[in-house]
């Protein structure tokens, strides 16, 4: 068989529909193409492509140096970008778990009104390869955003790894009972809204600082994200290839008026 180019998207259909929780609905996605899909590394990113209110099947983008290229680029699809949460390559589907918050925003949208068979389109995985480094003490931090993301990491953590696991969740019924957590490795939650996010940050504060041999992974809202970033290189002294911290959103904004913004964030 021929491997595809490791810069593809694909069509794929709903094929399975699984709330895990009253804020959180996993959609389980099908193609016979995903048996060759690039996936190597849990954690990763990818777009999702939502066909517009007039389509049922979105254009998928070519890929080039700069980003997508588009055959017709008046009728783009809407994208996002989520955390692929299982890939199964005898089975050929991705899972991803989407944040239910009804109708207020289009991949929500889509995540609550789905139905066997819809369509979508989804890129190739994206994001640094290996995600998950070797490391002696680990750090997690993440709200519920970053739970498929950090549940995929934990699954492939050696079970002899030590460290924390921070978690803001609106409700407890949001944490997996799933979660693969090794025996020396803590796990602290926070429950409820954003106004948790400075106590989280001080928990995470008082932890002892990570060393050069260490792995941090942050990821969530905006708010949470700088000062624990700042906090990590700034204070801890942690050198860049030890610590990943990516803020996936920004209360109030939609993606693509935090874009730019998020970009410049993460380029600093």
């Amino acid at each position: 068989m021929n491997k595809r180019s490791p810069h593809q998207a694909y069509l794929v259909r709903v094929q399975d529909i699984i709330d895990l929780s009253p804020n959180l609905r996993r959609l389980v996605l099908h193609s016979d193409e995903l048996v060759d899909y690039p996936h190597q590394f849990n954690g990763a990113h990818i777009k999702i492509f939502l066909a517009s209110a007039e389509q049922t099947t979105p254009q998928l983008p070519q890929f080039s140096g700069h980003g997508f290229k588009w055959g017709d680029p008046d009728n783009k699809p809407i994208v996002r970008t989520y955390t692929i949460r299982d890939y199964d390559a005898q089975a050929c589907t991705v899972s991803i778990d989407f944040v239910k918050h009804g109708d207020n925003g289009p991949a929500s949208a889509f995540a609550e009104h789905a139905r066997a068979g819809d369509i979508i389109g989804i890129s190739s995985p994206g994001g640094p390869n290996p995600m998950l480094k070797a490391a002696t003490r680990y750090l997690f931090v993440g709200d519920i955003t970053a739970l498929p993301a950090i549940a995929s990491l934990l699954s492939d953590i050696e079970q002899e790894a030590c460290g924390d696991v921070v978690l803001l969740l609106p409700d407890a019924s949001d944490l997996p009972t799933t979660l693969n957590l090794p025996t020396n490795m803590q796990l602290h939650t926070f429950y409820g809204s954003l106004s948790q996010i400075p106590a989280l940050i001080e928990k995470v504060s008082g932890f002892p600082p990570l060393c050069a041999d260490d792995f941090a992974w942050v990821a969530g809202e905006a708010e949470m994200v700088r000062p624990l970033r700042d906090l990590l290189r700034n204070q801890w002294q942690l050198p860049p290839q030890r610590h990943y911290a990516v803020p996936y959103w920004r209360h109030g904004e939609t993606e693509e008026s935090y874009h730019e913004a998020r970009h410049r964030f993460i380029e600093k």
